[in-house]
């Protein structure tokens, strides 16, 4: 399962694998998610396994929902290993603005930074593709 943000020449794709302890059910480690991200931007390509968080995901969506909502704010990726940072905010026209952070090996590799615009019309089919993945993968716990 796999979500894309897509902007002009811009492609992210994160494909989230499967629970890395799938035997655990508390919150702390039950939560974690092996991922694949593949960045197509102007000149470079990157490709890397990395580890997410469930509640990471979800934060982000709810984020992403409110600004389709209400076409304004920010919504926010962040990651607790630090291999991707993600951030977009509304524009005043009504286009989206990416910023994105990744490290590779995560907290001392090489970074990338990059900045990239979108329509906000890509923001339903982005929506819609981080709800199925949190069906699949739900939030496990409280913390």
């Amino acid at each position: 399962m796999e979500f894309n943000i897509i902007g002009e020449e811009t492609r992210v794709v994160i494909n989230i694998l499967n629970r890395s302890h799938p035997e655990c059910t508390d919150y702390w480690d039950g939560n974690w998610v092996k991922a694949k991200i593949d960045i197509q931007i102007p000149g470079y390509l990157a490709k890397f396994d990395l580890d997410l968080r469930t509640d990471e995901l979800r934060d982000f969506l709810i984020g992403l929902r409110i600004m389709n909502k209400d076409l304004k704010g920010k919504a926010q990726l962040n990651n607790l290993d630090s291999y991707i940072e993600i951030e977009c905010e509304v524009t005043k026209i009504g286009g989206i603005v990416w910023s994105v952070e990744t490290c590779y090996p995560a907290g001392y590799g090489a970074v990338l930074k990059f900045e990239f615009e979108s329509d906000q019309s890509y923001l339903l089919n982005l929506i819609s593709e981080l709800e199925a993945i949190l069906v699949t993968f739900p939030v496990i716990g409280k913390p």
